[in-house]
Order: C-alpha cells, then sequence, then structure tokens
C-alpha cells in the first residue's frame, strides 16, 4: 500500500516509503519525540522522521516529511501504530440517548483512506478575482498556524500559505495574504471544497452502535495516538530487565529489533516461572 496523496517529482506523484526496522533505538527516539514540549504538528515531524527510511523515494529527514500533505501525514502515523503493535485499542464512550457508557473496538489498520483526487496536489477555483491556484496544506502549514488561536487567522493563514498562483493582473507586487483578504465569503467556501476534494484523507471518526438502545454514535478517533506522553515506558523497563539480567549496554539492547527484544523478555520470565 502506498501514500494516499504522494511526493510530486520530476512531474510524478511518488507515493512509495518505508519504515526502518523496528529497534529499541528508532521507539526511543518515537518516544522522544512524543515527549517533546512542542506543537502537535512538530511532534508528528520528528516522530515521521525518526521511524521513517524513505518516502516519495528520497531520504525521510525533517524537511521531507513536514512537506507531505497532512492526509499523508495521518496515514503514515496510523502505518506506525499498526507496526508497532498497537494499531488496535479500545474506547469508551456515552450513548447521547440512553446515557449508557459502552467499549468499542477500532483498527487503525482499517480506517478508511481517500487518495488524493484528480490534479493532486493542486486544485483551480474560480473565485471572484479569477481563477486562482491552490494545493493541499502540509505539515509545515499546520506547523506555521499551531500557534495561532484565533480560528479565523488561521484559515486566513493557511489560505494565504497555499495559494501558488492568482491571475496575471492580480500580482502587482501584492501579498498574498492581502489578496487573500479580498475573497468573498462564497470565494472561501469554493476554495474549501474544491481543496477538500483532491486532498488525501484518513477517517477520523469512526460509528459505533450503542449496544443497549442501538443508537449510532460518529466518534472522533486521535490519528497521532502513537504520540502518547507515556510512550517509552515501557521500553526503558524492557531495558532494565535485559541489562539487569544480561549485563548488557544500553545500546546493544536498543539495537535489537523489537520482536527479539520480547522473545529474550520470554525467556527471562519462563526462567523465573512467570508468564507474560
Amino acid at each position: 500500500m502506498g501514500l494516499p496523496g504522494g511526493i510530486l517529482r520530476d512531474g510524478a506523484l511518488r507515493r512509495d516509503f518505508a519504515f526502518r526496522p523496528l529497534t529499541g533505538a528508532v521507539e526511543l527516539a518515537l518516544a522522544e519525540a512524543a515527549r517533546a514540549g512542542s506543537p502537535l504538528p512538530v511532534r508528528v515531524t520528528a516522530a515521521l522522521a525518526a521511524t521513517l527510511e524513505h518516502v516519495g523515494g528520497v531520504a525521510a529527514v525533517p524537511t521531507v516529511v513536514a512537506d507531505l500533505s497532512v492526509g499523508d501525514r495521518q496515514f503514515l502515523m496510523g502505518r506506525l501504530a499498526v507496526g508497532l503493535g498497537v494499531g488496535e485499542s479500545w474506547l469508551t464512550a456515552s450513548c447521547s440517548m440512553c446515557g449508557e457508557r459502552f467499549d468499542f473496538a477500532v483498527d487503525y489498520g482499517d480506517l478508511p483512506v481517500k487518495e488524493g483526487g484528480e490534479g493532486y496536489p493542486f486544485a483551480t477555483v474560480e473565485t471572484s478575482l479569477g481563477p486562482c491556484r491552490f494545493r493541499v496544506p502540509t505539515g509545515v502549514d499546520q506547523e506555521a498556524v499551531a500557534n495561532l488561536d484565533d480560528g479565523g487567522e488561521a484559515i486566513q493563514c493557511l489560505m494565504g500559505r497555499c495559494l501558488v498562483a492568482i491571475p496575471g493582473q492580480m500580482a502587482g507586487g501584492r501579498l498574498h495574504d492581502d489578496i487573500v483578504g479580498s475573497f468573498t465569503p462564497d470565494d472561501c467556501a469554493r476554495i474549501e471544497a474544491a481543496v477538500e476534494a483532491v486532498a488525501p484523507e484518513v477517517a477520523v471518526s469512526v460509528q459505533a452502535a450503542c449496544p443497549a438502545c442501538g443508537a449510532p454514535h460518529a466518534i472522533d478517533v486521535d490519528p497521532y495516538r502513537v504520540l502518547s506522553p507515556r510512550s517509552g515506558e515501557e521500553l526503558l523497563r524492557e531495558t532494565h530487565i535485559l541489562a539487569s539480567t544480561y549485563h548488557w549496554s544500553e545500546t546493544e539492547i536498543l539495537a535489537l529489533p523489537q520482536d527479539r527484544r520480547r522473545r529474550y523478555l520470554d525467556l527471562i520470565d519462563r526462567a523465573r516461572g512467570m508468564a507474560r
């Protein structure tokens, strides 16, 4: 399975990607990205740069990862959750009809994915100022608006950043933000719809029925769930056990693939008469 959007390189879309072998060192880098006090988009960039080997035919350095579309980044975070063995989780919700609380399972590997539409990553929109061309938002754009508390200001900023071509007579030294401020509400609605039509998307809500009364619910899911603030605590505990038992260094332990590390832990538990 490739990226739902991809990277435009030399006029062609590249959708290939690969994660690094899952060693303790990669898991620790992910945990450190999760605990950083940076805005969420910055942490997502750090997490993907730490865990991806390549994307779109190039090394997954932070600048490349940040330039991925929002949908591609959410897709990759979901695939990362599956690779880490945490792609399935149980969530709890309260029924708005009968008040009953219920649990339901979510498999992040099975969330619906919409691929980029025709023309991705660009959309041309007829506006009151003439035809304007926009690109889909990326991680860099998310980082730019992450600290803007005013929703309207964030949308204006995002629209200005994603505006890539305007009618020739409009250029005349005008800033994109100035031009964006001239769009009518109808223009803004058409721009949003056109960009959404070409943007790749991953479902961020699931349907679940209350088992007590059968009422349907649309419940939000977190596409970035692997960035848990408690991420890495289990890895450190496992490293401590292996170091205490075999007297290996942290570097040696973190170089082990996850499955081999877990097999050693199983052997330790069996030797102690315990079952993991």
